[in-house]
């Protein structure tokens, strides 16, 4: 594989991926070629050396991903991390979308049975036109405080979100340094 063809699978491969960041990507393996050029290397020899275009696009794309996750705090650019972080092989799929299905599961009910809790007057008021007025006060101070804690558990579920924001993005960089075969300290 010469560098024209290396290049442009490589460039094809990261496609989803902003022109400009693209071009600085692709950017550093001219470099590489440039320099083993001048080292007196074919360029077949550098393309051979460096790899497969498909495994480095997969391992840059989650680099970038990750990277934009950082700067761009949605539930997007998460799906991205850990769907592009997936495709680096198969032990993620168990390893890495099992803890964090579940992880986010659990966030999601906590943050329903929240959202239940601070809804729970305008059901007590629906209910009074239904039962009537016939234990108006315990259902009035029940309901205030489920109302209470619901806005307290929503208010806790923000912070729990951006806490679990940051452990998931941790644990794909470690999960990413696992697939490499790097340290995982």
């Amino acid at each position: 594989m010469n560098k024209h063809k290396f290049l442009g699978e490589l460039s094809n491969q990261l496609k989803s991926v902003p022109q400009h960041d693209r071009n600085e990507m692709l950017y550093d393996f001219e470099e590489h070629f440039k320099i083993g050029i001048q080292e007196g290397k074919s360029e077949e020899e550098i393309a051979q050396g460096l790899g497969n275009p498909r495994v480095i696009a997969k391992e840059l794309l989650v680099e970038y991903r990750v990277t934009q996750a950082e700067t761009d705090q949605s539930v997007k650019s998460m799906f991205n991390v850990v769907l592009a972080t997936i495709s680096l092989s198969f032990f993620n799929i168990i390893f890495l979308l099992g803890p964090i299905v579940a992880i986010i599961g659990v966030y999601i009910a906590l943050s329903a049975v929240a959202l239940g809790f601070t809804l729970s007057p305008i059901a007590w008021i629906v209910s009074l036109f239904f039962i009537g007025l016939g234990d108006f006060l315990s259902g009035l101070f029940a309901s205030v405080i489920l109302c209470s804690l619901g806005v307290l558990m929503s208010i806790g579920m923000i912070y729990v979100g951006k806490f679990l924001y940051k452990v998931i993005l941790k644990y794909v960089r470690f999960n990413i340094r696992i697939v490499k075969g790097g340290e995982s300290r």
